[in-house]
């Protein structure tokens, strides 16, 4: 339990005078619905700043979107009610689907997109000529909220991102270094140790969703963001090559690993002290000799030297950029001319989508939509649009979790919790104000606990936001028939049991699911890459492996399979090493290309065993013979040895010839 300290009473009173404010400017301008302008408030507020200023974007352009939509369809459609809840039904799931592809906080836009169109073309679906009225009251209130919300954080103590980011880079670095140092030192990784790493990885990855909240923050440089965009890829691009290295180390004999040593302790120096990669280095891991413990030459070593020298020169020179620019990034040193302009033109690393999913959650939205709608219609129920309401938007927000309906369910307990304190406020607490001096009292004591809550806890958001939607909060309050407001909570729940059930109608739930998955995604891809890859496909594979793994974290703890980890980390090794032999034998004579397409169509028969076949193994090596001897080609040589390890775990029984 986090303790109530400073920082949580101070968003508190932030979070209550700017919804007084906005709800008194609602209601002095005579909206029609002043509430919306404070529950605007309650979800837009942050303790950080430009997470305020991002969500206040998204909302204004979700809100505004859908009431355009709203208008050109009741244009089209006023007349004919049923093709307008189909057509709303449809584009409100499209727009919940793209938030799960969008996996930036530029999906919320998409999410409130949805929302509106909800409140507006469907609530009042019976009531067209209203609609323009409607939409332009919404964005208002919404506008109303953003601008209060904006101007409260700005004056009283606003709160920078800079310190959050400065302190992601305090974090990842030395993990890094610790990871970098122990690949280079010790032997493989327990289970549990590689389930560590990923945690380092998880949260390296997490600044993808941090970047579009830091771009709106105007206390933090944007020559900081890049910079720390910058540490964030080279870091991302160091966990596949200590994979490699891993492999690598790992098919080297006590014998070997002996002579080595005084290279990797070179190569530890350099990580500890920041600097480049020497030439040396790579030169005296090739020169190593190739011959095993008994005397014999040994061609197998020769090639892990090989590799082992290229990955370690990568390793040191990207580690080496990494402080540069970490110290660049405190003002301690000046970049080289090209260096700076990498920096500058270096991207968000955005997270792959997830159609598949997004697909499955978006047709438990529209059966769920649909099932609502027809209850409604059947019945004529007044709290049927209420109900579908809150059932598409149960699927919109919680759907796409591994357990979709365990959340659904917490959604639904809030929500049975806000109706309650809801209750209190509207029937006890309120009917006793009489001026706003006793209304602010009244919401103070409703909104200042919650508050506190919510400055930890996003479910205490929704107490107040769902709460304060609840009730006839109008400029002169009065409350709803206690019938009616029953009758209100009835729908709600109502919505929210449906979509509970409709959560796991076109997938399997649970994170032991979820994980195997992400395996069989994994599996396809290669697959994919084995009949067609260039390198821009190969980095896209690295980048969804990555995002994977750290997605995975949690997952593995849930299940109790850490140890997959190393499995999806092999994996991904397949997958590069297979898109780098595709790549080869693209460029290669049509016999050259059709040897290659035999070891990948049996690499594709194998790739799901737990054991692969002797044939492919034999392939393997009698292809690196071949290369070895007549090639010397890099590229496949070194496809084929990351293979041999992944798979087989063992030196090749063939020795290169005098």
């Amino acid at each position: 339990m986090i303790p109530i300290g400073h920082p949580q009473i101070l968003f508190s009173i932030k979070l209550f005078v700017a919804g007084m404010i906005a709800f008194a400017i609602a209601v002095k301008i005579g909206l029609p619905q002043p509430y919306w302008a404070l529950v605007t408030c309650c979800v837009v507020m942050n303790p950080l700043t430009g997470a305020i200023r991002s969500k206040s974007t998204y909302r204004f352009a979700g809100t505004l979107g859908a009431g355009v939509v709203t208008l050109f369809m009741v244009g089209l459609l006023a007349n004919t009610p049923l093709l307008l809840i189909i057509m709303s039904g449809l584009i409100a799931t499209a727009a919940f689907s793209l938030a799960i592809l969008d996996r930036s906080p530029r999906g919320y836009g998409f999410q409130l997109f949805g929302i509106t169109l909800m409140l507006v073309a469907v609530a009042w679906v019976d009531k067209p000529d209203l609609m323009f009225d409607m939409v332009a009251a919404r964005v208002t209130e919404i506008c109303i909220g953003i601008f209060v919300c904006g101007i409260v954080d700005s004056v009283v103590a606003p709160r920078s991102l800079d310190s959050v980011l400065r302190g992601s880079l305090r974090r990842w670095l030395p993990d890094m270094q610790s990871w970098i140092e122990d690949t280079l030192q010790a032997p493989a990784d327990s289970p549990k140790t590689q389930h560590d790493r990923m945690k380092t990885l998880s949260d390296i990855s997490d600044l993808s969703q941090l970047a579009s909240q830091l771009r709106y923050d105007p206390t933090v440089a944007r020559s900081d963001l890049r910079h720390a965009l910058a540490i964030q890829q080279r870091l991302l691009r160091i966990i596949p090559l200590l994979s490699e290295l891993q492999l690598r180390l790992d098919a080297i004999d006590a014998h070997q690993r002996s002579r080595l040593n005084p290279a990797l302790d070179m190569a530890r120096a350099a990580i500890t002290s920041g600097s480049a990669a020497s030439p040396r280095l790579a030169q005296i891991i090739r020169a190593l000799p190739g011959t095993a413990e008994d005397g014999a030459d040994d061609s197998w070593q020769v090639l892990v030297h090989d590799n082992v020298a290229d990955i370690i020169e990568r390793l040191v020179n990207l580690w080496h950029e990494v402080l540069l620019i970490d110290q660049a990034l405190a003002g301690a040193v000046s970049l080289t001319p090209a260096l700076a302009q990498d920096i500058n033109e270096t991207p968000v690393f955005s997270l792959p989508p997830d159609t598949d999913l997004a697909l499955r959650v978006g047709a438990s939205i529209l059966t769920a939509y649909a099932v609502l709608c027809g209850m409604w219609w059947a019945t004529g129920w007044e709290q049927g649009a209420n109900a579908t309401l809150l059932g598409t938007v149960a699927l919109g927000f919680f759907g796409s979790g591994d357990e979709a309906g365990r959340a659904i369910a917490m959604f639904g307990r809030f929500a049975l919790l806000a109706l309650v304190l809801v209750g209190g406020l509207c029937y006890g607490l309120l009917p006793l104000a009489s001026d706003f001096p006793t209304f602010a009292l009244a919401m103070g004591l409703f909104m200042l606990p919650l508050g506190v809550w919510a400055a930890t806890n996003p479910m205490a958001v929704l107490v107040l936001a769902f709460g304060l939607s609840s009730i006839n909060l109008q400029g002169h309050y009065i409350p709803y028939d206690f019938e009616f407001f029953l009758e209100y909570a009835l729908g709600s729940l109502t919505g929210i049991f449906v979509a509970m059930i409709c959560a796991g109608l076109f997938r399997t739930l649970g994170a032991e699911h979820a994980l195997l998955r992400f395996m069989r995604m994994e599996t396809r891809e290669t697959i994919r890459l084995s009949h067609s890859a260039s390198a821009e496909t190969q980095q896209a594979h690295i980048t969804r492996t990555l995002d994977r793994l750290a997605s995975m974290t949690t997952r593995l703890v849930i299940s109790g399979k850490t140890e997959l980890s190393t499995n999806l980390l092999k994996r991904m090794s397949i997958g590069s090493n297979v898109a780098d032999l595709r790549i080869w034998a693209n460029a290669q004579s049509a016999g050259q290309r059709e040897k290659a397409d035999r070891l990948l169509g049996h690499l594709r028969d194998d790739i799901d065993r737990e054991t692969p076949s002797v044939a492919l193994l034999v392939m393997i090596d009698g292809a690196l013979n071949t290369l070895w001897h007549q090639t010397n080609n890099a590229v496949p040589i070194r496809a084929l040895v990351g293979l041999r390890m992944v798979l087989f775990g063992q030196a090749p029984a063939w020795e290169r010839s005098a």
